[in-house]
């Protein structure tokens, strides 16, 4: 592999999530999706520029993106997957589940057809984004492929991130500090048992085990065994980039230095596969387009309701600003 093959600033992509019922409430029904500022905060932190991944859009939307990105993150939220629990709360969406649906199928398409880590094309799930990867490689079992994924007690609060012996043997985790500290915020989890029953312990390799108030173990960090696709169910990205102060931070032993380099080390290996892919906007007034920095975070931590310092805010019909729209406000920039 050569080394003008790797990019020093890989572009990833981070899914958009249905908004948050309290988000709406607060800052108006106008919003349909968001993204917490913190995952963007920290792949940038490591090296990465961003790009918001629209939900609801046509599967033509998603291959093409997918074909300028170096990888996609699926993030945490609260929506409804089970259809029992859709059709209770018909005044809720839930975009976010069939766009991460087309997405791993478009990455899978990808990943078995590449030769080298250059064609592959690396994904991460961090909560119900873990959750959303393995429903989704639970497809065309005999089983319900959302019964993968089980309740557990309900809970925010840091855990100890505890390996398995398993995560010894992978050789891009090493000498991985321990006694650190996780941000748990879920009521569902996936179990070993789960793996085992669906078949997806031949392709998926879980690294780190936790276990909820009640006992009931879970697996809090997984990865595929032949592809860079990555997922935990802790909040890596809250370790440095979350530390409330207008409600009780019930997460404070996730701050601590050795935490965050943690969530740093543990996020590394997607972001070098990130690196690797070979993917690339054709040119950098369209990938201008695309990033991040088109659009302003809102300070929603100083509301107590709030499980996020910041927060980007996108309409239904969002759309990446124009080519001449961006160059218009750097010559009104220069103007002034």
């Amino acid at each position: 592999m050569s080394s003008s093959s790797v990019q020093t600033a890989p572009c990833i992509g981070i899914m958009c999530i249905d908004v948050a019922v309290w988000l709406q409430a607060q800052y108006g029904k106008k919003w349909h999706n968001y993204l917490a500022a913190s995952y963007v905060k920290h792949l940038e932190a490591v090296g990465a520029h961003v790009v918001p991944v629209w939900i609801g859009r046509d599967r033509t939307y998603y291959a093409t993106l997918m074909d300028q990105l170096n990888g996609i993150l699926l993030p945490g939220g609260a929506i409804y997957i089970d259809e029992a629990d859709v059709q209770s709360r018909p005044d809720l969406t839930n975009d976010c589940v069939r766009t991460a649906e087309i997405i791993y199928q478009l990455a899978m398409e990808r990943n078995k057809k590449g030769n080298d880590p250059e064609e592959y094309f690396p994904l991460w799930g961090t909560c119900l984004g873990m959750q959303l990867l393995l429903i989704n490689a639970a497809q065309n079992r005999k089983l319900s492929a959302n019964q993968v994924r089980t309740k557990c007690q309900r809970m925010k609060k840091a855990l100890p991130v505890c390996f398995t012996e398993d995560y010894r043997k992978s050789k891009i985790f090493v000498d991985l500090p321990e006694g650190c500290f996780a941000s748990h915020h879920h009521g569902y989890c996936i179990t070993t048992d789960s793996l085992q029953e669906y078949g997806l312990d031949t392709d998926w390799q879980a690294l780190a085990l936790q276990k909820d108030p009640v006992g009931y173990e879970f697996i809090s960090f997984i990865k595929h065994k032949d592809f860079p696709i990555f997922a935990s169910q802790f909040h890596l990205e809250r370790s440095a980039f979350e530390q409330l102060y207008s409600r009780e931070d019930t997460c404070g032993e996730t701050h601590s230095r050795e935490s965050i380099q943690l969530a740093e080390r543990l996020f590394s290996p997607f972001v070098d596969a990130c690196r690797i892919n070979k993917n690339r906007f054709s040119s950098t007034a369209i990938k201008s387009r695309h990033l991040i920095w088109n659009f302003q975070p809102v300070f929603c931590g100083k509301h107590e309701k709030s499980d996020w310092l910041q927060c980007y805010l996108f309409e239904k019909n969002v759309d990446y600003p124009k080519e001449e729209s961006i160059g218009e406000v750097g010559e009104e920039l220069e103007e002034k």
